[in-house]
């Protein structure tokens, strides 16, 4: 399995040459298996830079098919959503699986991302795309396009957001953004979805000294990524959701100390990098 990261960025997007080697765009991840199929994860801004490499395969010719996994429908989650341009391709088929958010449908939220005060779009109906979206829940176990998938809710300030397990070609992978646990304790439905995974890919916004001061936002600090590859022994951990005003060298700088706390080999996400499992 092969995965590249399209945006690692959170919030929002950050640009400028301070930002240039981590990457400004925010959360979506392509994973690849060896028979070439494909499941998206996250429709942050980084998805419509991804559309663009798509556009020259299948995709773009009007026979694609792509399973897009939301963690949650946050903006900085969904951003790309109305500038991923396999969805204007008449004849490709989408699939986009997510949570319930609870007060109202995860179509409705989506619906909502393209009314005529927010896009030109005015509305799923008018994707050239067959683009259908379906509800998954926390415990849940399947199959999408040749992937083994598995998703637990993690608490993220006043909403739950979803971790994926994702597995391909003997390889494992663990996506778990957005998250605070309570008393930065990770919970055992995040451990036992990450035991042993090849490579953990773990919100760690805040350093340590920031997330005392910034408790209560719904993400994590990096002690507390590396206590979840830890303790479930993941073989390798990458910290992901970069706070946006996180200079390249400031991101350096803590990732560097992060690394002398903890045997478990780490790195900082960044947008555009590959990484063969």
């Amino acid at each position: 399995m092969r995965l590249r990261f399209w945006g690692v960025r959170g919030t929002f997007a950050a640009c400028g040459a301070e930002f240039l080697r981590y990457g400004g765009n925010t959360t979506a991840v392509e994973f690849q298996a060896r028979s070439g199929q494909r499941v998206l994860v996250d429709l942050g801004t980084g998805a419509a830079e991804l559309a663009k490499s798509l556009m020259q395969g299948e995709l773009g010719q009007g026979h694609g098919e792509l399973p897009i996994l939301l963690t949650h429908t946050h903006l900085d989650h969904i951003q790309g959503f109305p500038f991923f341009t396999p969805f204007f391709v008449r004849g490709n088929q989408i699939r986009i699986l997510g949570a319930e958010p609870g007060t109202t449908s995860l179509e409705a939220v989506l619906q909502n991302k393209l009314d005529p005060h927010y896009s030109p779009l005015y509305g799923l109906e008018n994707l050239a795309a067959g683009v259908t979206v379906e509800t998954i829940a926390s415990g849940d176990a399947f199959t999408i396009e040749g992937f083994d998938v598995r998703c637990v809710s993690l608490p993220h300030g006043n909403i739950t957001t979803l971790a994926f397990r994702i597995e391909a070609d003997g390889a494992a992978v663990v996506f778990a953004t957005d998250v605070e646990y309570p008393d930065a304790e990770p919970t055992d439905a995040v451990l036992d979805l990450a035991r042993g995974v090849d490579l953990l890919i773990h919100d760690a916004m805040f350093s340590d000294d920031d997330y005392q001061q910034r408790r209560g936002w719904g993400h994590s600090s990096m002690g507390t990524a590396i206590a979840v590859a830890e303790r479930a022994g993941a073989r390798r951990l990458a910290l992901f959701h970069h706070h946006p005003d996180a200079t390249d060298d400031a991101l350096d700088a803590v990732i560097a100390r992060a690394r002398t706390t903890t045997t478990v080999p780490l790195f900082g996400a960044a947008e555009g990098a590959f990484l063969e499992l």
